[in-house]
């Protein structure tokens, strides 16, 4: 007897079509995403740290930080493929690919390359909150706007898809019913 999920993956596969489009749907949750992870750094003065330890103004290391947000909002997006659009465990996904970018970027390489570290104290743990909330936010965010950058752009597949997983489901449900309550 097959899992549920192999016969998932032999319909649907986990790469994602030409006209999903990931990474334009993870650049712009990513931007997104990262609006309350700026709130974060700004509060905790991880912001001012980091501009501190690169040398530069506080506006350009926002501005910097919010760029660099959105593009791995698109990495996101394509590493995941079709795994970003679970709405049910793409926080998940998103908090895991938040610590991971934490871990490589401030955490290790950036304190490898300034040779100290990037914040101490309340800045420090305002850093590493804000690339979980990010990942989170990115992971929660990531599947409405993928739905809505495909029905904005015509993709008349796309919709179809999405109203026959919508009625396969139904059926499925009603397959399921049936079989439960037909049990003696």
């Amino acid at each position: 007897m097959q899992s549920a999920f192999i016969k998932y993956m032999r319909a649907h596969g986990n790469t994602p079509g030409p006209t999903e489009c990931p990474a334009t749907a993870g650049a712009a949750s990513g931007a997104l995403a990262a609006l309350p992870a700026a709130a974060l750094l700004w509060l905790a003065g991880s912001l001012a740290s980091l501009g501190q330890s690169v040398s530069l103004r506080l506006p350009v290391t926002l501005a910097l930080q919010m760029v660099t947000f959105a593009l791995l909002g698109m990495l996101y997006g394509r590493i995941f493929g079709r795994a970003a659009n679970d709405r049910r465990g793409g926080w998940l996904f998103g908090i895991s690919s938040g610590f991971l970018i934490w871990m490589l970027g401030p955490a290790m390489l950036l304190q490898w390359i300034i040779g100290r570290p990037v914040a101490t104290g309340v800045a420090a743990m305002g850093l590493m909150g804000a690339h979980l909330i990010y990942g989170v936010a990115l992971g929660l965010i990531f599947p409405y706007v993928h739905r809505r950058l495909r029905n904005r752009s015509g993709d008349e597949a796309g919709r179809k898809a999405v109203a026959g997983s919508t009625d396969a489901r139904a059926e499925r449900h009603k397959e399921w019913q049936t079989t439960t309550v037909a049990r003696p």
